[in-house]
């Protein structure tokens, strides 16, 4: 199970409904499956940990209450953006823009090889952390974005999804701290960009707390 599969409510289910009994969360990720949207879309659309979603999931196809929908070649294509069976696979994925560079620092080149995602993407309710949720100790070092990118996508399971939620956690942060040291996106594949202001690096890391419901691991940070 990848995440990738798309999932919809069976006959079975139909008949047991009335007689099913689940926590409220449950029956969120269950009422989902709607054949339209693959598993990851599923749980980050209802806010589940993509790793407490997929016990869940095996649970449901075990009672038989959802079944795996096949899609079309055409239907495939289109969710991965390929126009063409030849292009799947050679795609190189954009970068995330976070705000307009600055007039003066703007290379043509830059320009063309950054994919701007409008804030009228697709967005998702920002969930509050815990009460009891702190941000975590800062470890010393640079904190490293290409890093920081391959936890949020890890934490998700699909590339797609892991850009819009690598997108949703970097708009909490104040873009005033992130023009303060020049970062005007972040790319998905081999960042090298590395954050050394402190209150920058206590920005991200409240993000993803905030987002994911888990603190960014030591493994972010650069050697001191």
């Amino acid at each position: 199970m990848t995440g990738t599969e798309i999932y919809k409510r069976t006959p079975t289910y139909d008949k047991e409904a009335t007689s099913i009994r689940l926590h409220a969360p449950q029956w969120k990720l269950l009422l989902a499956f709607d054949g339209q949207r693959s598993l990851a879309e599923v749980a980050l659309s209802v806010e589940v940990a993509f790793a407490d979603a997929l016990p869940l999931t095996e649970q449901f196809l075990g009672r038989e209450w959802i079944e795996e929908q096949p899609i079309t070649l055409d239907q495939y294509l289109k969710r991965t953006g390929a126009s063409s069976v030849s292009a799947i696979g050679s795609a190189v994925t954009p970068a995330i823009v976070l705000h307009e560079p600055k007039p003066e620092a703007t290379a043509p080149s830059a320009v063309l090889a950054s994919a701007v995602m409008e804030e009228s993407a697709p967005s998702f309710r920002a969930a509050s952390a815990p009460p009891n949720a702190t941000t975590p100790e800062r470890p010393r070092g640079g904190m490293r974005l290409s890093a920081v990118v391959d936890y949020i996508v890890s934490q998700v399971g699909n590339s797609s999804l892991g850009q819009l939620m690598v997108y949703r956690i970097f708009l909490r942060v104040n873009p005033q701290l992130l023009q303060a040291e020049d970062i005007v996106s972040v790319h998905l594949v081999n960042d090298s960009s590395v954050v050394k202001t402190e209150t920058l690096k206590e920005a991200i890391s409240q993000a993803v707390l905030e987002v994911l419901k888990r603190p960014l691991p030591d493994s972010v940070y650069a050697p001191a």
